[in-house]
């Protein structure tokens, strides 16, 4: 492990070796990036030392050594690329080096702010059953003896899990005089009927929340979803198998400057994501945001939160055109309301 010279050195960049594996293979994309500050101490009392505040500045940017750019975060012995099940192992490495190093980037407050940015959910369907700050199996399980002290070889991920259970109704009709107090899902109901003249409907519970992010600046696609199979497995790390799942694209509605009908579009997708391919998510469920929820279904939440007296609280002032609902959400009553200045 070396230090960068300030005097000469500036700015170093490595791939990681999933990175050389895709640029390697000349599929490699970058799309973002990030900033971490790991190597900081900005309150050196948690070192159990002390400095004067105005003290602080010079030590960090003056006086801290940095170490270069470290690149390889497993061991040679962990993963041998030997011809059998290579294109498993480097994707298991490479959500290894995703999921498990550089875990804590800086986020983006708001100008001015002296607060970290925050989560904000409120959910309008459904209910939270449990909850914990940080994500279970992500530590390795060997242990590092040190004395009479063993430490695990690695931090847990702080990312917060939320439990939530779905019930899912069922009833069986008439199909001639059908009559069930719930809303049925088609592609969950039987199509057709039994020979006694009875059918099954199938009603699924729907998770409806409101996400967002305080101390920050307030715009539309803050957030990025993304899905992933937890397997019950673990890896040649220690730590549990997680399968990145992908979303189907959207059909092509126009070809050669046609509108197409969707039963043309789909045709021309193909069989690639379909609705029996297990590797994408529309396959287990179905995941709407913003625009694709229908608005019928968030004004009548919300008219069901005004009828038990409660509120909710919203960090940008999301409104919602829903009409004789006021006062539902509320938002900081001090905070901005001008258009902050686009850099």
């Amino acid at each position: 492990m070396t230090f960068f010279n300030p005097k000469e050195e500036v700015l170093d960049i490595e791939l990681t070796q999933y990175g050389r594996h895709l640029l390697s293979k000349g599929v490699m994309s970058p799309s973002y990036y990030a900033f971490f500050d790991e190597g900081v101490v900005y309150d050196v009392g948690n070192a159990g030392l002390s400095e004067a505040k105005n003290d602080a500045e010079k030590r960090i940017q003056d006086e801290t050594p940095s170490n270069k750019t470290q690149h390889c975060f497993t061991g040679r012995d962990e993963f041998l690329f030997d011809g059998i099940n290579d294109k498993e192992d480097r994707l298991e490495l490479g959500i290894y080096e995703k999921m498990f190093t550089l875990t804590d980037e800086l986020g983006t407050s708001q100008l001015g702010s002296t607060k970290m940015p925050y989560f904000s959910l409120n959910f309008l369907e459904g209910k939270i059953k449990s909850s914990i700050n940080h994500l279970t199996g992500s530590t390795r399980q060997e242990k590092i003896p040190s004395g009479s002290v063993t430490s695990y070889s690695q931090q847990l991920l702080k990312i917060p899990q939320i439990s939530v259970n779905m019930e899912y109704s069922i009833a069986t009709v008439d199909s001639k005089n059908p009559q069930f107090k719930f809303e049925s899902d088609a592609s969950l109901s039987r199509r057709g009927a039994y020979k006694n003249g009875l059918s099954v409907v199938v009603g699924p519970e729907d998770i409806l929340i409101l996400a967002e992010e305080g101390n920050t600046s307030c715009g539309h696609k803050n957030f990025d979803i993304e899905v992933f199979e937890m397997t019950g497995l673990s890896g040649s790390l220690g730590e549990e198998i997680m399968t990145p799942m992908s979303f189907r694209k959207p059909l092509e509605m126009i070809k050669n400057n046609l509108l197409l009908s969707p039963e043309e579009a789909a045709q021309g997708a193909g069989k690639v994501g379909g609705a029996s391919d297990s590797s994408f998510v529309e396959y287990y469920l179905d995941i709407r945001t913003d625009g694709e929820i229908s608005r019928s279904i968030v004004c009548d939440s919300l008219h069901r939160i005004k009828n038990k007296g409660r509120n909710i609280y919203s960090p940008c002032g999301i409104e919602v055109d829903c009409p004789d609902i006021r006062d539902v959400i509320v938002k900081d009553i001090y905070a901005s309301d001008g258009e902050e200045e686009k850099c």
